[in-house]
């Protein structure tokens, strides 16, 4: 029995953590009369907490600013998140015993914070980076293109086997219905011909490889590794679906052209440091979504 994971849900579930930890919270306190408690809601305290404190101190005039700037970041494409992050820093320096202004909000600076500590002044800037910062393929896309793939990857795994499907797109991967769908055909095309098509927005090899076995859940590096070396093809988007000890279907989805993640975020430091005076020491800090290995 194959089991279907509706993966467009789960990125939004990942990506909006604290939007969705800040419902769940809501409600249950509405069924409940008190808040809940737990793990799962600590990160949401870590941050409703410092700004309920934060905003009674703020001087009258600089509360508006800080309001709006909360009700943007509601509404914004990454959400609550690079909010939260300020937030942190901020309630991390007063921890070490600073005064913190928020410059920004004051209309005194550019940058997020201005720390005072006796004669001694450091401006902050905060960024939060996306995890598909330099990337030419982006995680929601792929999550819907998933989806819209899900008749032949459910179908796939009836044949025992190891299925392998590469979708290569020449340049990013298109935010279009029809761009998304015709990839989705593609490779609904290349499955039944038991070989490649050409199209384009992409172009779609499958095959069944020959080998006898291959790792089954639960899924940790070593499967991840596996199929790259199937495909001959590192760092680029994997899905799976399958049936356990019957057969598996590996989707690789990259571009032909190289990411440039460091350069991004590179110019991303520049930008945030050109929001500071440069009359000061400053702090530029970015927040990375993904692990970065030290080599």
């Amino acid at each position: 029995m194959s089991v279907v994971i509706p993966l467009l849900a789960n990125h939004f579930r990942e990506h909006f953590s604290l939007e969705f930890a800040l419902a769940d919270a809501r409600r249950y306190r509405r069924n409940s009369g008190r808040p809940p408690k737990g793990s799962a809601y600590k990160q949401l305290y870590s941050f409703l907490i410092p700004v309920h404190r934060i905003y009674r101190t703020l001087p009258s005039e600089v509360r508006k600013p800080f309001e709006g700037r909360l009700q943007a970041a509601l509404n914004g494409a990454h959400g609550i998140r690079p909010f939260a992050y300020e937030i942190s820093i901020a309630t991390h320096v007063m921890q070490k015993g600073w005064d913190v202004e928020f410059a920004d909000y004051a209309g005194s600076g550019q940058f997020d914070l201005l720390a005072r500590m006796g004669s001694t002044e450091i401006e902050i800037e905060c960024k939060a980076t996306s995890g598909d910062t330099g990337r030419k393929i982006h995680r929601q896309e792929v999550n819907r293109l998933a989806d819209l793939m899900l008749p032949t990857t459910q179908q796939l795994p009836d044949v025992p086997g190891c299925h392998l499907v590469s979708v290569t797109v020449p340049g990013r991967l298109g935010k279009s219905n029809a761009e998304l769908s015709s990839i989705a055909a593609a490779v609904s095309v290349a499955a039944l011909r038991n070989g490649s098509v050409h199209d384009p927005f992409c172009n779609v090899d499958y095959r069944l490889a020959n080998v006898s076995g291959w790792p089954e859940p639960p899924y940790d590096s070593s499967f991840l590794e596996f199929f790259e070396e199937q495909f001959g093809v590192g760092n680029s988007h994997v899905l799976f679906h399958g049936r356990p000890g019957v057969s598996v279907v590996a989707v690789m989805i990259r571009s032909a052209q190289a990411d440039s993640v460091v350069n991004a975020i590179a110019d991303q430091a520049k930008k945030a440091g050109d929001q500071c005076s440069g009359k000061r020491p400053a702090l530029i800090l970015l927040h990375l979504i993904d692990p970065i290995s030290r080599s």
